[in-house]
């Protein structure tokens, strides 16, 4: 088992990148926040389903929101993100991939109850599998510190992973 943080610096293309890579990788599962057509969606990489995350009218919407600095997005988005990865950790796959742990995890919110446990299974030495979680260059060492991540390797391109 390792855990592998994917760090570059923000709007680097850290996610397309992935979702590419991903594409010709097997029994990978998690979730991906790219781009499509100007918001952010959730995409299921076991079942490729994708979904709105990113509420781009906050104030026309009864949904309840959390938010992060001009960006709002979808409570009940997150909880669907978080019982995807929830799920994925239980059929261990060979990867599981969180895109990705920002200013909301660090607040303990978005995806924060699944990085807790995804770091705590996959830090077992009798785990199978890898972990991947993604994060922005300037928030990395916050991350690792925040999250308690003992033993990972930090990489910036995804090459770097064997």
């Amino acid at each position: 088992m390792s855990i592998y943080i994917f760090s570059r610096p923000i709007h680097s293309g850290k996610t397309t990148e992935l979702l590419h890579w991903c594409n010709k990788q097997k029994n990978i599962a998690g979730v991906l926040m790219p781009d499509v057509d100007g918001s952010r969606k959730i995409l299921d990489l076991q079942t490729k389903e994708i979904f709105d995350i990113e509420c781009t009218d906050a104030g026309d919407t009864k949904k309840q929101l959390t938010s992060v600095g001009r960006y709002h997005f979808y409570t009940a988005a997150f909880e669907k993100g978080n019982a995807i990865i929830t799920k994925a950790l239980l059929q261990n796959p060979d990867l599981l991939i969180i895109d990705e742990a920002g200013k909301l995890e660090l607040e303990g919110k978005g995806f924060y109850e699944s990085i807790i446990k995804a770091v705590e299974f996959f830090e077992n030495e009798k785990t199978a599998g890898n972990l991947l979680i993604t994060v922005r260059e300037s928030l990395c060492e916050e991350v690792i510190t925040f999250f308690k991540i003992e033993d990972c390797q930090v990489i910036h391109r995804l090459a770097d992973i064997p």
